[in-house]
């Protein structure tokens, strides 16, 4: 339940306190006290955009506290100590975003929402217009069906999603048919040419040199010839071999003499060796026309394929990998396209199955729901209306996120009329009492323990007040038995009769600006509020005689 709010820095409301109780509780006042600023402060509480024009001139934020006993489930995650009573805070700077906390710690705003959204519901001062719109009826009558049609729903747009999913899909691979086909032909060509190179990273590495030698094959088998001669036995060999002999034929030995020896002996050799491969580099360098010519078309190719694909052999390779890869995969969305028909065809029985399921769950609500929503208008002055829900397939014959039905609300106020739209067949008053007739048949299928009514009285008076204000007590002590905390923002002396708690806006004058403040109604002064509320002079002699009796006839109407 709601033990307390307070507000500061809303609106007209520079600091405001209020307590509250279980049962009904009536906030009156002149127009443009403030009242609905309470209101307001409670949906900023369950996470209702905020606004910084909200905020009272003059002053550095709006901020609206509550006091929750005993706190919701849902807020288990964010207490320390699940005995105490919640605090929740919303703050609203003049400059910058807004800011939230439960329980003392700072939470996002949509955390408002998850912790209090199932316990307290506010009906707003327009519902009756908003109720005129299709996608609001079909809301409320599926809210009506209560669990099993909620479950029924979630399953069918589980399987609307998933049908969704394969036609978009479908619809993406049909227009993207000709891309894609471009893309394959461009990919296999490509492929086929780096295929038919066959790319070898180690010989194709090695290009540059073999070209370079064979273009110089006859600079370098002169120079290599000339060199290996004058390294040969007619050349550098002979004296070498000289003064080996002659070292050989000294009369000593000793570590004078034997490394001397072994250098010679060893320089003769590696002459020797050098002289032999100067030779073969010298025979090997025989000029080549054709193969210079084979391997000048192989550079071309090469070069042709890195300027196309990569920097070198190697990225070339990989492209062509990678080519492969992509080439698997638009093959694969070719055959997705040809198998989608028929996981589509699949998936639509499914969602149509599904439909049927949601449509005779909402047609066996709607009989339920008018059964009471005409027992709610016989009470509230209308007992010859005729409320009607029609549930028909929707006129395109499409499937949408919330089913393949269109839902209607339709009423006769009056006998031998045909039913119409209740935003265009019924004026405000009647809507409203069929709003209010919709909105008491709910609340009784749903968990909200606090229910808030901003001025669902609009447009009513006289006897009609009276039975909404018994609507509103009865609905505050639960046909459950469990008792609801209502709160009635109202203008209705008959049905402020029926409150437990009354509480008073009023406006005045301070410090010359405006100052919204509020008062608790003791019992000993609500017979002189709700003569004022009448019309007339708190303290007349008559006034004060029409006041008691709306009591009176409120608690004998709430006894009955």
């Amino acid at each position: 339940m709601l033990e307390e709010l307070s507000i500061r820095g809303l609106g007209v409301i520079e600091d405001v306190h209020l307590r509250f109780a279980p049962g009904l509780t009536v906030i009156s006042g002149e127009t443009g006290a403030g009242k609905t600023m309470l209101v307001t402060a409670l949906g900023l509480l369950l996470g209702a955009r905020a606004d910084s024009a909200l905020v009272r001139r003059g002053a550095n934020a709006a901020s609206v506290d509550a006091v929750i006993a005993p706190p919701p489930p849902e807020a288990a995650s964010w207490m320390t100590d699940p005995e105490d009573a919640l605090i929740v805070a919303r703050e609203i700077p003049a400059d910058g975003r807004s800011r939230a906390r439960i329980a003392g710690r700072p939470a996002p705003v949509s955390a408002l929402a998850e912790v209090l959204g199932a316990h307290v519901e506010v009906h707003a001062q327009h519902e009756h217009v908003r109720l005129a719109r299709g996608e609001v009826q079909r809301e409320l009558l599926d809210r009506s069906a209560g669990d099993p049609h909620a479950r029924t729903r979630q399953r069918y747009r589980e399987l609307h999603d998933r049908w969704r999913e394969l036609v978009d899909r479908a619809e993406r691979l049909d227009s993207d048919a000709r891309e894609r086909a471009r893309t394959l032909d461009r990919l296999r060509s490509e492929v086929d040419e780096i295929d038919a190179a066959e790319l070898d990273p180690d010989a194709d590495a090695r290009l540059d040199t073999d070209l370079d030698r064979l273009a110089h094959a006859d600079e370098v088998r002169a120079g290599a010839s000339g060199a290996a001669a004058a390294l040969g036995s007619d050349g550098a060999q002979e004296p070498l071999g000289v003064a080996v002999d002659a070292l050989r034929r000294l009369p000593i030995d000793g570590p004078e003499v034997d490394p001397l020896r072994e250098r010679a002996e060893g320089l003769a050799a590696e002459l020797a060796e050098l002289a032999s491969d100067v030779r073969a580099l010298a025979d090997a360098s025989d000029a080549d026309p054709a193969q210079l010519a084979t391997l000048q078309d192989r550079k071309r190719v090469v070069v042709g394929l890195q300027r196309k694909f990569g920097a070198d052999v190697d990225a070339v390779i990989a492209y062509a990998d990678a080519a492969r890869e992509r080439i698997a995969d638009l093959e694969a969305d070719d055959a997705d396209a040809d198998a989608l028909a028929a996981d589509i065809e699949a998936a639509h029985a499914e969602l149509a199955a599904a439909a049927e399921e949601v449509r005779a769950g909402r047609e066996h609500a709607a009989t339920r729901l008018v059964a009471t929503v005409a027992e709610h208008l016989a009470d509230l002055g209308m007992p010859h209306a005729n409320f009607e829900i029609a549930v028909t397939p929707r006129r395109d014959g499409g499937y949408g996120a919330d089913g393949a039905d269109e839902v209607r609300f339709l009423l006769a106020p009056n006998p031998g009329e045909p039913a119409g739209p209740i935003a265009t067949a019924v004026s405000g008053g009647e809507r409203s009492r069929v709003s209010l007739a919709i909105e008491v048949a709910l609340a009784d299928v749903e968990d909200a323990r606090v229910l808030v009514f901003d001025e669902v009285d609009a447009g009513i008076g006289g006897a009609t007040a009276m039975a909404v204000g018994e609507k509103l007590a009865r609905l505050a002590r639960g046909s459950d038995g469990a008792p609801r905390q209502v709160l009635c923002v109202t203008h209705l002396a008959q049905l402020a009769a029926f409150a437990d708690v009354h509480h008073v806006v009023e406006k005045g004058i301070a410090q010359g600006r405006t100052v919204t403040t509020t008062r608790a109604v003791g019992e000993q002064d609500r017979v002189a509020e709700l003569s004022r509320m009448l019309g007339g002079d708190a303290e007349a002699a008559a006034g004060l005689d029409h006041a008691r009796e709306l009591l009176r006839r409120a608690k004998e109407r709430v006894a009955s």
